[in-house]
């Protein structure tokens, strides 16, 4: 994957990170002919997109364990099914699990989803079919705010305004009276960071019910081989387009002359010129790379201030045997949310905001093998737990309560579960920051591209989670901050 040695301004544009955004980024400005050079600072591609060996015959996820915001565009322009890219799971169901063994099951047969919201309220039921229509409808109309590449901001259509000031909790409980329905819904708009009482965390669902998946709105895919595949898929198209990788190559600082961008310098000595840098790294992260005040001092104090409040963890498991769920029938390939009510989420929130991991985790697990069987040995499983949300600090310390409070979580659910565990990895959010990068901060989901991708310094723009509206996986971002970047790059 090394590039070869390279002569003063070689490159028309350096990539920082090679996870899905930087290599879409890297693909976009390639197939324009431009001279790009990726560089990961680790000896592997891919980010947080990492399909991991789990004892001695299990395969797991890491971190980002399903996709549900991968840009439609970069699949299609790119051509990744033809670079091994596939999908075990197109359109994953979503179940609340229930104590009581009324779990609530959400698929796509809206039908069914009524008289499986009806146990718990007839009138959630009927206002169910409504409702799903008129958050799909908002998705559709702010994928110009969302999927363009805008270099400015958009009028707000008047329903979105009125959700820019008002709380999830507070959409929600204008819509159903049943815990069931709003605790599982909230899973979905916890990704930005934001509590379901914070004013403006409305958005969050609709940005997410604007996502598509092979075709389907609001749908959650599983990638054949884990999101290993994606990334692969990207690398062998932003290879075929012309850009170079190189791995194990660590950018120590940015340089700036005249106040613009000049190039990077590597962690190994070496200078590399080029007048454009994309960072997949947060705001904060990508700044502090450039000589001190480079960026303004306000600028600076606008990152510092982006930080994120609150993290998530990861818990792999490999299991002899999945226990099935009491209660209600429900599918095994299906992504589960363990939390009863929108009241788990609000104490977890209020608890990792404070440093302190709650008494109730809100969290959401998945058996990838009941995706794809080729992942654990005949008989057995892999089930991927992801915890949100934790507190950005304190939970390498408190790792055994952590992971006591999980599997005792799993084991009311799946009675026994416990016992069949034959290996167990626990990513706190400290070792997912190590090993990955700290994670994006608040979500910015209603600011224009131009507002979350542009710095201050002429010539380095970002590319990565940090900058997308919603910190998920999609390669969107690269293709929107390679297309602001093809305007600047020397001709």
């Amino acid at each position: 994957m090394n590039a070869a040695p390279n002569a003063p301004g070689a490159f028309d544009a350096l990539i920082i990170g090679a996870g899905v955004n930087g290599l879409t980024a890297a693909a976009n400005l390639a197939r324009h002919r431009k001279r790009v050079l990726v560089l990961e600072a680790r000896n592997k591609i891919g980010g947080r997109c990492e399909t991991v060996t789990l004892g001695d015959s299990f395969s797991a996820p890491s971190v980002a364990h399903l996709l549900y915001a991968l840009d439609p565009s970069v699949v299609s322009e790119f051509r990744l099914t033809h670079h091994g890219l596939k999908f075990a799971a197109r359109d994953v169901p979503l179940v609340g699990l229930r104590a009581d063994g009324k779990h609530l099951v959400l698929g796509r047969d809206r039908h069914a989803a009524v008289r499986s919201i009806a146990a718990h309220s007839q009138a959630d039921a009927e206002a169910w079919p409504k409702f799903q229509r008129e958050l799909f409808e908002l998705g559709r109309v702010m994928r110009s705010h969302w999927w363009d590449a805008s270099p400015f901001e958009l009028p707000l259509p008047a329903a979105i305004k009125h959700l820019k000031v008002i709380s999830l909790a507070a959409w929600l409980d204008s819509w159903f009276e049943s815990d069931a329905l709003k605790a599982l819904l909230a899973f979905d708009a916890s990704e930005g960071g934001c509590s379901p009482l914070d004013a403006g965390s409305a958005p969050e669902l609709v940005w997410r019910a604007s996502q598509e998946m092979s075709g389907r709105q609001g749908a959650v895919a599983f990638a054949s081989g884990g999101p290993a595949t994606l990334a692969q898929a990207l690398f062998e198209a932003a290879q075929a387009a012309g850009a170079e990788v190189r791995t194990g190559a660590r950018v120590e600082a940015l340089l700036v002359t005249e106040g613009t961008i000049s190039g990077a310098r590597l962690s190994s000595g070496e200078i590399i010129a080029a007048p454009l840098v994309l960072s997949s790294l947060n705001r904060g992260e990508s700044l502090a790379l450039t000589p001190p005040g480079a960026g303004g001092f306000a600028h600076m104090a606008q990152a510092n201030l982006a930080k994120p409040a609150v993290a998530s963890a990861q818990l792999l498991l490999a299991l002899d045997h999945l226990p099935p769920f009491g209660g209600v029938t429900v599918p095994l390939n299906a992504r589960f949310v363990a939390a009863e009510r929108l009241e788990t989420f609000i104490a977890a929130h209020a608890s990792a905001r404070a440093g302190k991991i709650a008494d109730e985790l809100p969290f959401e697990f998945i058996a990838p093998s009941a995706f794809d069987a080729a992942l654990a040995p005949v008989g057995q499983h892999v089930v991927s737990v992801l915890i949100r949300p934790l507190p950005v600090e304190g939970c390498e310390n408190r790792r055994e309560e952590l992971l006591s409070k999980i599997v005792a979580t799993l084991d009311r659910f799946a009675f026994g579960l416990s016992k069949h565990i034959v290996h167990k990895e626990l990513l706190t959010p400290e070792n997912i920051a190590e090993r990955y990068g700290s994670p994006s901060g608040p979500g910015h989901v209603l600011r224009s591209w131009d507002l979350r991708v542009r710095t201050s310094i002429p010539g380095l723009m970002l590319c990565g989670a940090d900058a997308e509206p919603i910190g998920a996986v999609s390669g969107r971002v690269g293709r929107v901050a390679a297309a602001f970047a093809l305007a600047e790059v020397p001709r």
